[in-house]
């Protein structure tokens, strides 16, 4: 496996830091961030402190208390958000029972109602996950999404989650320009972990978010 590392702040115009790398992992994350403990759910934490956070999977925080943030995904989509007046970001995973279920819509409720962002200061990055291209998934999970094309050859669907989460954020009035989606396949990638490639043997990468 490559070294694989990923640095997407130029989207947040360096204000705030946000990456991803296959590296992270060799350190114990919760001393250094708060790690959320991922059940694949839509239960997302206001953070104050470092440490863990059981049965999350996305983390949000402010400038007032700089928490440094992070998830593990391989595969899994990163969901990376940063307000660029209040000051407050977030970053969160979804799978597909998480994007099914509408993590980032609930994300951005929150954003919105608890927090005061206005759309236009909303950025948005999708990060590095599993593409169209390789995401092969059955009627039993693809019934759930529109944003499928099917294989009538081998019977299956290729999941398109990327379009997925654009169009439930494209929902709340942001901008398409406040919107980062990284083209890198976590499956075709080898500088990046792939739980569908690689099964047990993969490891994770973590991703980061936070001010510097």
């Amino acid at each position: 496996m490559g070294i694989g590392q990923f640095d997407f702040s130029f989207f947040f115009n360096d204000l705030i830091h946000a990456s991803i790398s296959n590296t992270g992992l060799s350190i114990k994350s919760s001393n250094f961030f708060a790690t959320p403990i991922q059940t694949h759910s839509t239960n997302i934490k206001f953070v104050k402190r470092i440490g863990k956070y059981d049965n999350v999977d996305g983390l949000i925080c402010s400038k007032k208390y700089r928490i440094p943030l992070s998830i593990q995904v391989a595969d899994c989509v990163p969901i990376y958000i940063f307000d660029k007046k209040t000051e407050y970001y977030g970053l969160f995973h979804s799978g597909w029972r998480g994007t099914k279920n509408k993590i980032i819509s609930k994300a951005l409720n929150i954003f919105i109602n608890d927090f005061n962002s206005t759309p236009n200061n909303i950025l948005i990055i999708i990060g590095p996950h599993i593409q169209k291209c390789c995401y092969e998934v059955d009627w039993d999970v693809a019934k759930f999404f529109s944003c499928v094309n099917k294989d009538d050859k081998k019977n299956k669907w290729f999941l398109n989650l990327n379009q997925e989460i654009k169009n439930d954020i494209l929902k709340f009035n942001i901008p398409i320009k406040n919107i980062y989606c990284s083209n890198i396949c976590t499956y075709e990638s080898l500088d990046c972990e792939s739980f569908r490639r690689d099964g047990l043997k993969a490891n994770r990468m973590l991703s980061v978010i936070k001010y510097v």
